[in-house]
């Protein structure tokens, strides 16, 4: 089920559910174990998924012997030049509300500790261009995992997820490389963030789209589900994929592994056509996606139930089901401005970037009808610091009329006021990616939100008020550090 009247706990997703920047999971995990921990401290504008064909000759063009410094690293070496690659990283996620949202002066924690196989299936097996790449999750450090009732809102921030259990199967698939590795296809437990929409922006914290995890139904890419993509390199910057998703509600709730329990409620299908540059092929780089997306799942039509009122009115009356939905989402990021003036070669020049996420849902059943965020970078402000960047970004977002509706309604019976909810959100940033050394990043974000709703908590009395939301994400490379992967 793509939403619920009332979400539950077992259906929600994450920040790691909800896209990432260039220093974000999506990117890591999607570009196998021994790259991701490079991928951390990378510059800006290098994002690159795991099955979207590189369209980067720099990056594609790795070094055959990479160097691994750490008190692993003759181990991982061997293992490497047999065909099996390493890496563990760790993020942990701090979050607080002093005064946006339905209960102000909350704060929360989680820690997750990714850890990830690649194996070489040319050097194992002898099949050119094949590799099973595996990830596994342990959660740890939790604290407070209802934040996302205390805040309420769609988007401000990171709300974490339900977790249940203590580890989660992330990833385990068969990746298959033709053609000079221009045709990439990937099938087994994966998910669509790891290929779609690929967030252009530097805050893992903040950087998402939600038109992906409220109307597409992704869940969090941490926990994967059955999929397939195909992608094709169609010149050295442009390409095209497209993808088959298994949707499984409360996905949160199991293991990854209990492959009997899951419930097949339908089928997401995904399309996406691009073009991306770097430092390395242009002066001024960008890239920019188009993907559309079709979800077949039933969703609940919360204002109109079989009895012709608002579910919010009554919640147990019984609701209407709509079948399908689909959108469109524009992706895209732009450097504009250098200090150098594009004159010195430089990977990691002082730099103004713009980036943008805008889509539109065809569906007016569903929550979110349109949901745009502009923001702007300042890259490498110090040279001496090229993996610097500080932003700022103003996020738009409209609900559907009769989804405001129902949110006023399910306001009244719960002893509120039943006032109005604004069909259109505003959300202020401020963020930034500051690199601590050896691949240790701290990523804080401060937000100020206007005309919050109460997509989390939609029973309550309280009205979610305006503003500020804080927090930071700690990003380790432990298998860098470790000497498990290449620094």
């Amino acid at each position: 089920m793509m939403t619920r009247v009332k979400p539950s706990d077992a259906d929600r997703p994450s920040v790691l559910g909800r896209g990432l920047s260039a220093a974000a999971l999506s990117a890591l995990l999607a570009m196998g174990s021994t790259q991701v921990s490079a991928q951390v401290a990378s510059p800006v504008g290098q994002e690159a998924g795991q099955t979207q064909p590189r369209t980067d000759p720099a990056l594609a063009e790795k070094p055959k012997d990479p160097v691994r410094v750490g008190p692993l690293a003759p181990w991982a070496t061997e293992m490497a030049a047999r065909g099996l690659t390493f890496d563990i990283n760790i993020y942990d996620f701090y979050q607080a509300n002093p005064s946006a949202g339905l209960r102000t002066g909350e704060q929360s924690n989680s820690a997750y500790f990714v850890l990830s196989m690649s194996a070489d299936m040319q050097k194992l097996a002898g099949i050119t261009g094949g590799s099973i790449n595996f990830t596994q999750t342990f959660f740890g450090l939790v604290r407070n995992t209802n934040l996302a009732s205390d805040i309420g809102d769609t988007t401000v921030g990171y709300q974490p997820p339900f977790t249940p259990n203590n580890n989660r199967l992330s990833l385990l698939t068969w990746q298959q490389k033709l053609m000079d590795d221009r045709l990439v296809i990937e099938v087994g437990r994966t998910h669509p963030d790891r290929y779609y929409g690929l967030p252009p922006c530097n805050s893992i914290n903040s950087c998402f789209q939600d038109l992906f995890y409220f109307n597409a139904g992704f869940t969090s890419p941490l926990f994967g589900v059955w999929g397939a993509n195909v992608a094709y390199k169609t010149s050295p910057t442009t390409y095209i994929q497209a993808g088959a998703f298994s949707v499984n509600p409360g996905t949160n709730a199991l293991s990854g592994y209990d492959f009997g329990y899951e419930r097949l409620a339908g089928v997401l299908v995904m399309t996406e056509i691009g073009r991306k540059t770097d430092y390395t092929i242009e002066a001024y780089p960008g890239r920019v996606s188009l993907t559309g997306f079709v979800n077949t799942a039933d969703h609940d039509d919360n204002f109109k139930t079989v009895f012709g009122t608002s579910k919010g009115l009554n919640p147990a009356a019984p609701v209407l089901q709509k079948n399908g939905t689909s959108g469109v989402v524009l992706t895209g990021k732009q450097t504009v401005w250098r200090a150098d003036g594009g004159l010195v070669p430089n990977a990691t020049p002082t730099a103004i970037s713009f980036y943008t996420g805008t889509g539109y849902a065809f569906d007016p059943t569903i929550p979110i009808r349109f949901n745009s965020f502009f923001g702007v970078l300042l890259e490498a402000p110090d040279q001496s610091r090229p993996n610097d960047t500080f932003g700022l970004k103003v996020n738009w977002q409209r609900l559907n009329d009769n989804y405001t509706r129902f949110l006023a309604d399910a306001n009244f019976i719960s002893g509120g006021t039943g006032a109005p909810f604004s069909r259109d959100k505003l959300v202020f940033e401020a963020n930034a990616h500051i690199d601590l050394g050896k691949g240790v990043i701290l990523e804080p974000v401060v937000q100020y939100l206007v005309n919050g709703n109460s997509f989390w908590n939609p029973y309550t009395a309280r009205r979610p008020k305006d503003g500020v939301y804080g927090g930071f994400t700690l990003v380790v490379p432990l298998g860098t550090l470790l000497g498990l992967a290449p620094g």
